[in-house]
């Protein structure tokens, strides 16, 4: 449970009494859930709505700064409230170009961060991407969307992923390490985050994906002489090893979080508060 807040449990009676929903429009939904804006009768506070299973089980679970807050659940466990998160998602702000690599590092060990304390907690998110990381009022990265998360001691594989994320041994293996899952898919973000681009747009076996065959056959040289041709300048050696660390395709070799930590490439990066000036920055334009 979130430390420092109070989750309440509600019934839906409860609910109706004490809450605004703006129904129309739903602010997004999911693969089984959709989100409204509720608003407290007496305080005003504001907060998600979202009707859902899963999600909450993990939420509970979690205490994690990095993570959207649980504020509370029903009693049927069929909707939440979490934290109010006003910026959008991360993704709006990719969209805008690529991070400068001295700002694109420290982003890098927050997330890094972010999903090593989830791991330690013994939750797998099972869905990292850009639309899952959402903007606080602060100008925080908060990590959301835990319905196709999954704990440790279970096997039961995801209901799903998203296409450009989801690690090769998903389409092929019966018996899957989702922690080793969660880097491979946070590799395809980080490289997100320096370069504008993603570095493939499926890595399906029944698809061609040209560039995914380049990191499939180990063809890195051509690879990155690609993206530096198509972005016009030279990236960094470390920042090379580190992402084709992520996405190696076996999972046994993939990088660990703890190795990722302490990469070279996270070194000499901004201050927390130029990233938070670049991100501010880029919600206002």
């Amino acid at each position: 449970m979130q430390m420092g807040n109070k989750v309440f449990v509600f019934t839906q009676q409860d609910f109706q009494k004490c809450f605004v929903v703006n129904l129309n429009p739903p602010l997004g939904q999911g693969h089984d859930a959709r989100v409204y804006l509720a608003m407290h009768k007496k305080t005003g506070e504001i907060s998600y709505h979202k009707s859902l299973a899963n999600e909450i089980q993990i939420l509970k679970r979690i205490d994690n700064p990095g993570t959207v807050l649980l504020k509370g659940h029903s009693e049927d466990y069929t909707c939440v409230l979490l934290e109010y998160m006003p910026n959008e998602t991360f993704l709006k702000i990719l969209k805008k170009g690529p991070f400068p690599f001295p700002l694109a590092k420290t982003l890098s060990g927050y997330l890094i961060k972010v999903l090593g304390t989830l791991h330690t907690d013994g939750i797998a998110h099972c869905d990292i991407k850009p639309e899952n990381i959402l903007i606080a009022a602060d100008y925080n990265l908060k990590l959301c969307d835990f319905g196709f998360a999954r704990v440790s001691n279970q096997n039961l594989r995801p209901a799903g992923g998203t296409p450009g994320y989801t690690a090769p041994e998903l389409y092929v293996n019966e018996t899957i390490n989702f922690f080793k899952c969660d880097i491979f898919a946070l590799g395809v973000v980080l490289f997100i985050i320096a370069m504008g681009f993603p570095p493939f747009q499926t890595n399906d076996p029944n698809s061609r994906d040209g560039w995914w065959a380049l990191i499939y056959n180990k063809q890195y040289e051509l690879f990155w002489s690609k993206c530096e041709g198509f972005r016009q300048q030279q990236f960094p050696k470390e920042f090379k090893t580190m992402i084709m660390s992520m996405l190696e395709i076996d999972p046994d070799k993939r990088i660990s979080l703890d190795k990722l930590l302490e990469h070279e490439f996270l070194v000499d990066g901004a201050t927390e508060e130029e990233v938070l000036m670049e991100i501010q920055k880029r919600v206002k334009e």
